[in-house]
């Protein structure tokens, strides 16, 4: 397996089970489902198939489903399926379909088009159009394409020169994780995340419900640039989405805020994900761009814990190739994270004055020392196999939990293979169970070196204060 995560969408190409088994047998460790792509039914039937194909396998992966938030979208006025724009024409965004020749464009906000006013930019089908405003009148705005495209009903719409007013967390989302509240969901996805203000909104209307899904924040806004240190502190994992994070901020400067983005959210210990053209060429062809292999490698190198495939997998051609080409790449990355891991050298460097961090980081210094076969961190929350993940260790992560949340949601935690075991509450016996649990399942034999961390009293979470040098019998 790969220390790298893989997640991968579902949709058309890949919703069934015998495929998603395939995908399963290739790689992936995580589905995404897009709830701007299926309406709640659908998702609900996805769930209970991705539940039961979890339950019967026995294999621990990543459910998430991705919330729609307040995504701004063309909507279809008469015929309007797709719609050729023309560099130097105007066209006309209307809050409501005028009796016009001239070629018209709705929103789903309509209400969003008062706070327009002339020369913002409007951008389209993540920035492939791109038009200005040059007259705003009553009813509607006039504008000028600036950039030709043909886009199609439904096309994303961002508008970069406006601070907008629409919540994240919508009464769209809030009604679909109500109808899945008892599902089993891992993660939802909050979608155009504007402050750390609509994270926390998220996580309280979860706990009013009792749900044990995490949140993961996608940062696609440059508010969320803004505010980012604030919102991971207050998020289980970030996806930096950097479709419309390149239209909201800019192509040049995508990829080293890429790498700010990682490097900051990293210090928070929460799963980072990397989203968007991963692999889009594979969509339609065999193999990949040398460019899309590269950039995957700087993600890696940068310090994402996981890689999330969207339409390689949901709508492409060979989904399972996809996979296949994604581990293969990952890894031969991974052969040389300690050479050119740069970002790793610099955060075993750092001084830790947590002591659940100083342990994290004695047990990789530790392993590296006795070259263990395994590091097994016992986690209730999953806080300690986190910490221990961030020094990016040679060796496998263990992570023994007896609860089922933890154990689902740490498989998109870099390095960490996560195990379900019997909640006890005697050190020895979590010693005993977690050795043997990793000599069934093949990662240690008699002899070997393993390096264990936890916490007492067992089964609190934030206690990890113990570490220990065992020699497997």
């Amino acid at each position: 397996m790969t220390k790298t995560k893989i997640l991968c969408s579902l949709g058309p190409s890949s919703e069934n089970e015998s495929t998603i088994k395939e995908l399963l047998n290739a790689g992936v460790n995580g589905f995404r489902l897009s709830a701007t792509h299926y309406d709640v039914d659908k998702l609900v039937t996805l769930v209970k198939l991705l539940a039961e194909i979890r339950s019967d396998s026995s294999t621990a992966f990543s459910i998430i489903v991705d919330l729609p938030g307040s995504k701004l979208r063309a909507k279809p006025v008469s015929n309007f399926d797709s719609l050729e724009l023309l560099q130097g024409e105007t066209v006309l965004l209307v809050e409501n379909e005028l009796s016009t020749d001239r070629k018209q464009i709705m929103l789903n906000e309509p209400s969003v088009l008062r706070l327009l006013g002339k020369d913002d930019i409007v951008l389209l089908d993540d920035g492939k159009a791109r038009l200005r405003v040059v007259k705003k009148q009553d009813k509607y705005l006039e504008c000028l394409v600036e950039r030709a495209a043909t886009i199609k009903k439904n096309a994303g719409v961002n508008l970069p020169t406006i601070e907008l007013s629409v919540p994240s967390f919508t009464d769209k989302d809030r009604s679909i994780v109500k109808r899945m509240a008892d599902l089993p969901v891992d993660y939802y996805c909050l979608s155009f995340v504007r402050s750390s203000r609509d994270v926390q909104e998220a996580k309280n209307f979860l706990e009013t419900l009792n749900c044990e899904a995490a949140i993961l924040a996608k940062i696609e806004t440059k508010e969320a640039v803004n505010d980012f240190e604030k919102i991971c502190s207050v998020s289980d994992g970030i996806i930096v989405a950097r479709g419309d994070l390149a239209i909201e901020t800019s192509l040049e400067e995508l990829p080293i805020l890429q790498k700010k983005l990682i490097m900051k959210a990293s210090k928070f210990k929460i799963p980072i994900v990397v989203a968007t053209q991963l692999l889009e060429s594979m969509v339609e062809k065999d193999q990949p761009t040398r460019t899309e292999v590269t950039d995957i490698a700087n993600a890696i190198l940068d310090g994402a814990d996981a890689l999330l495939l969207t339409v390689e997998t949901a709508v492409g051609q060979r989904p399972v190739l996809v996979v296949e080409t994604m581990k293969r790449i990952v890894q031969s990355v991974e052969k040389h994270l300690d050479t050119y891991g740069v970002w790793f050298e610099i955060r075993r460097k750092e001084p830790s004055t947590d002591t659940s961090d100083a342990i994290a980081k004695s047990s990789y210094e530790i392993a590296k020392e006795t070259r263990a076969k395994l590091i097994i961190a016992s986690t209730a929350s999953g806080s300690t196999a986190r910490r221990v993940s961030y020094f990016r260790p040679e060796c496998p992560i263990l992570a023994t939990t007896p609860r089922e949340s933890t154990y689902h949601q740490l498989c998109i935690v870099w390095g960490v293979i996560p195990v379900l075991v019997p909640e006890v509450y005697s050190v020895d016996i979590v010693l005993h169970v977690a050795v043997e649990k990793a000599k069934a399942l093949g990662y240690v034999e008699p002899s070997d070196t393993v390096v264990i961390t936890l916490g007492t009293p067992c089964g609190v979470v934030g206690t990890t204060n113990m570490l220990k040098i065992h020699t497997v019998e």
